[in-house]
């Protein structure tokens, strides 16, 4: 494994949390792919599947709703590694403040990126939600 290709891996992975933070759609967007293929899998069971434009407005939509409440997510690294393919893979947990307080839920994110003339991208991300903040992650 390339320790200079993970190391730069995380050195982005650090700038796209504080993108995700930044509650900016367009910059928090510029770090997908074209090509990105979204799947959550929502409290209710029920399973959305969709890609590079939707991903992107899903962040207007976020930040819109949010707006005037303070919101900041907190991630917590479970894994982070270069794969065969030479990509990026981060798997984490994320917590989620509004007004200074936590809300009840975490996710589960597994996402893949991978370099596009010279910048991280991401190309895949699965997600498990209805998780709550009392539930332990057990091995």
């Amino acid at each position: 494994m390339d320790q200079n290709l993970l190391n730069d891996f995380k050195r982005f992975l650090k700038e796209y949390r504080e993108s995700w933070n930044s509650l900016d759609a367009e910059r928090m967007s510029a770090h997908q792919s074209k090509d990105l293929i979204v799947r959550w899998a929502n409290p209710d069971a029920e399973v959305s599947d969709w890609g590079a434009d939707a991903a992107k407005e899903g962040w207007y939509q976020a930040y819109k709703q949010f707006e005037g409440r303070n919101p900041k997510w907190h991630f917590e690294d479970l894994f982070i590694d270069i794969n065969s393919q030479q990509e990026g893979v981060a798997v984490f947990l994320v917590t989620f403040e509004l007004d200074g307080s936590l809300v009840n839920s975490k996710l589960l994110f597994a996402e893949t990126f991978r370099q596009e003339q010279g910048e991280w991208k991401k190309i895949r991300e699965y997600v498990e939600n209805g998780f709550s903040l009392e539930q332990k992650v057990h091995t």
